[in-house]
């Protein structure tokens, strides 16, 4: 026997229930981004690599440590795309949408994403982001909080119980240009006592420190200054009117003044939600608003606001009775079930499952190898209607069993269009 192959190390298969599953997530959260005036994008599963050099940042630990790079021929250096935000606002530019006329922008997607990092629960080296992008020549408050409430409400009806969302506000790049000062002066002296992450952080976007997990400087972190002493005006009216709104919506929120998020594109507000009932894994959705993007990958001066969500996180979020709902609400269940036992077969019950399907019936068969019993029961765990059943002991006819009554009639089977206009006609 041949060594067996297996997939590889980090990813997942989504097989029959599973798939369900994936897709009913993704039809729900489709779904509530269409109340917010959404439309569907997809992009490449690999980009030219300086898109995220130049758009996510050389010093986030995606580019740095985490890209897949293709192996091709030709002159471009391919990887498979780490994220989204930046694939979206190429395409943006791309197909010229920034000249559109109704604005903001408003584009959801769902698909893969690679990352070369350590497989464990919740966190995958192929995992499926769904999430949105707004964008606009000026990201406003209502923009960005139609974001937020998109992500929160979406999760909210996942998930069915309250989330924790935290959210900070890292201010106008003046704002953080005056933190990053700040920062650069509390970790100079510390830095020895540092990962070698933070010494690369140090040099090239000092606030990436503040996300390091690494627990020492975990400790060296919570007497760091906060970004909160270093906002304009604007800044502070801005996220105070966010807060003040989040309040009267009773959306519950945490302010985490620590929150940077980890590319470095991020200006103004940032959020992470988390499931109270799952905290170990990690944020289940989470994004924030931008501001130079564009412009680096060589568009206009516009801003932008998304988040993504990962799907294998809700997956793992959701207690057993909410995947049976959502599973159950996308089975495709069998109207028509057939089982030909007969020594001798001939194309008929073949015509008839064309035919039924032809008007918008869902059939399928049995294997011949299967006995009356075991396709019953095949049947049966397909939710099946009605069975139709093909034997010897009844040359000309097919039996016609009705799987919720069990009662079962005989009808001639020598015309498949006659069988099938019987059956249409004694549907309820």
């Amino acid at each position: 026997m041949a060594e067996r192959i297996n997939r590889p190390r980090g990813t997942s298969d989504f097989l029959y229930d599973d798939k369900r599953l994936f897709d009913g997530i993704e039809g729900i959260l489709d779904q509530m981004a269409s109340t917010f005036g959404c439309s569907k994008a997809e992009s490449p599963m690999f980009e030219d690599e300086g898109l995220f050099v130049r758009g996510v940042g050389e010093s986030s630990d995606i580019v740095s440590k985490e890209m897949f790079k293709l192996s091709v021929k030709g002159e471009h250096d391919y990887v498979l795309r780490p994220e989204f935000t930046a694939s979206i606002n190429r395409a943006v530019i791309e197909n010229k949408l920034f000249a559109s006329p109704d604005l903001p922008l408003k584009l959801s997607y769902c698909g893969p994403v690679f990352r070369y990092e350590r497989p464990q629960k919740g966190r995958f080296r192929q995992f499926n982001q769904w999430g949105v992008e707004f964008i606009d020549r000026k990201i406003d408050i209502n923009t960005a909080l139609d974001c937020v409430l998109l992500l929160y409400r979406s999760l909210e009806k996942l998930l069915g119980h309250e989330l924790l969302l935290k959210i900070n506000y890292l201010g106008s790049f003046e704002a953080r240009k005056n933190y990053g000062a700040a920062l650069k002066d509390y970790y100079a002296s510390k830095l020895d006592q540092m990962c070698e992450d933070c010494h690369h952080r140090f040099e090239t976007n000092v606030l990436r420190i503040l996300d390091c997990k690494v627990p020492s400087d975990v400790e060296i972190n919570k007497n760091a200054p906060f970004i909160s002493d270093y906002l304009l005006k604007e800044d502070l009216a801005d996220f105070q009117m966010i807060k003040d709104t989040m309040k009267t919506l009773s959306i519950p929120f945490k302010e985490e003044p620590r929150l940077v998020r980890g590319l470095d594109y991020y200006t103004g507000l940032v959020f992470e939600v988390y499931d109270p009932v799952n905290m170990e894994l990690g944020a289940i959705g989470a994004g924030g608003q931008y501001g130079k993007l564009m412009e680096e990958i060589g568009g206009p001066e516009f801003e932008g606001i998304g988040f993504s969500i990962g799907m294998e996180r809700i997956m793992l979020s959701l207690d057993e009775e909410k995947k049976e709902r959502i599973i159950g609400s996308r089975k495709a269940l069998i109207d028509y079930f057939i089982i030909d036992l007969r020594s001798d077969k001939d194309i008929v019950p073949v015509i008839i499952e064309d035919n039924l399907r032809s008007v918008g019936r869902n059939v399928t068969s049995a294997s011949y190898s299967k006995a009356l019993s075991g396709s019953l029961k095949m049947a049966d765990r397909l939710e099946s209607r009605m069975v139709l059943i093909f034997d010897d002991y009844n040359p000309g006819q097919v039996i016609v069993k009705n799987m919720a009554t069990r009662d079962q009639v005989y009808i001639k089977a020598d015309d498949p269009d006659q069988v099938v206009s019987y059956l249409i006609s004694k549907e309820k």
